[in-house]
């Protein structure tokens, strides 16, 4: 999870479509992926098929699931995107209330409960 700066909530690391980068929503998610953490993915890494998506107006929430085998750190590279985020945190999606609770901002953007709800239900847990 990536306590995002505005507003200040916790959410998943995310970004915006950019039409001279990307030729989809999930190059978007690569891309957004790396630049804010410096973990690199391939789009072999990440179901091809979004899991999750959800928008209105101009705007659209997408979220695709990477299965990694041993778990990744954000590296906070470059420094050009901290205006973005103050801090990354590993969430256990069966207790990522629990895990959040200690945090001085808990909270998450509306529909990520959700969306940890379809996350339980696809990794069967």
């Amino acid at each position: 999870m990536q306590l995002r700066r505005h507003p200040a909530v916790w959410a998943f690391i995310g970004g915006g479509f950019d039409k001279s980068k990307d030729c989809d929503l999930l190059d978007t998610a690569v891309r957004e992926f790396h630049e804010e953490t410096g973990i690199v993915l391939q789009r072999t890494d990440a179901e091809e098929k979004p899991l999750h998506a959800f928008g209105f107006w101009k705007y659209k929430w997408v979220l695709y699931v990477v299965i990694a085998e041993k778990r990744m750190f954000p590296e906070n590279e470059p420094e050009s995107f901290r205006d973005e985020y103050y801090k990354y945190k590993y969430v256990p999606i069966l207790r990522y209330k629990d895990a959040l609770s200690e945090e001085e901002h808990k909270h998450t953007f509306f529909f990520v409960k959700y969306q940890f709800k379809l996350l339980k239900k696809y990794l069967k847990l």
